[in-house]
């Protein structure tokens, strides 16, 4: 209701609330970009942010709970409006230094599969295409799976303990300490980001002004 009240309040002003469901990308910047120069024009506009894997994102899009989802790919938006984001993140296989695989510079297909591995627990979509990475030579069976997680902060400190490892993404915040190694994967694996909207919704002056100033900045 207040925020009803918000987006009525004043046709001189655009105000409201924007919400953001998002996993862990460094895509996330060009959203943040994005709404910090509508806050520069519209103060009154305020964010909610929601953290979550694709699953988790995907979900609270459908239930109506965020107005926009920022999704690494893979994902399914054939039902949905969506835009692509330029930037691609880059997928490394991380260790903890007191791991014995720390003394690795890359890892190959044949390395991976030999690896405890901590896995993300998407399951509507799969995480990475390892099968065409590696040319079919790791499947879902051929991993040595020994957990999953949602997000990757709490998973990491298991991998700073030195006995498993996980598979995620590079140059994330949290994951910038000296306990931690990024393993390149041989030949490199990329994934990019969307991000997505409910088709025909009709959107608040908030949410439309916020798409206006994404698409923008997408275009600087």
């Amino acid at each position: 209701m207040q925020q009803t009240e918000d987006e009525m309040g004043t046709k001189r002003e655009v105000a409201g609330l924007v919400r953001i469901g998002a996993g862990e990308t460094q895509a996330m910047r060009v959203l943040t970009d994005a709404f910090a120069e509508l806050r520069r024009n519209h103060p009154r506009v305020t964010c909610q942010l929601y953290t979550g894997n694709a699953d988790a994102v995907e979900e609270r899009l459908e239930r109506g709970l965020v107005d926009f989802a920022l999704m690494i790919e893979p994902v399914d938006v054939r039902k949905y409006d969506h835009l692509e984001l330029p930037a691609r993140d880059t997928v490394d296989v991380i260790v903890g230094t007191r791991s014995p695989w720390t003394r690795l510079d890359i890892v190959t297909p044949q390395t991976l599969v030999q690896m405890p591995l901590l896995v993300s627990s998407r399951t509507t979509h799969r995480s990475f295409d390892l099968a065409a990475w590696s040319g079919g030579l790791v499947t879902s069976g051929r991993l040595n799976v020994v957990g999953t997680f949602g997000l990757i902060g709490n998973a990491s400190l298991l991998v700073e303990t030195g006995g498993v490892c996980a598979l995620g993404i590079n140059h994330l915040l949290g994951l910038q300490t000296s306990a931690l190694r990024f393993l390149p994967l041989e030949p490199q694996l990329t994934t990019g980001s969307v991000v997505a909207w409910k088709r025909h919704r009709i959107f608040s002056p908030a949410c439309e002004a916020f798409l206006e100033q994404l698409r923008a900045t997408l275009e600087q």
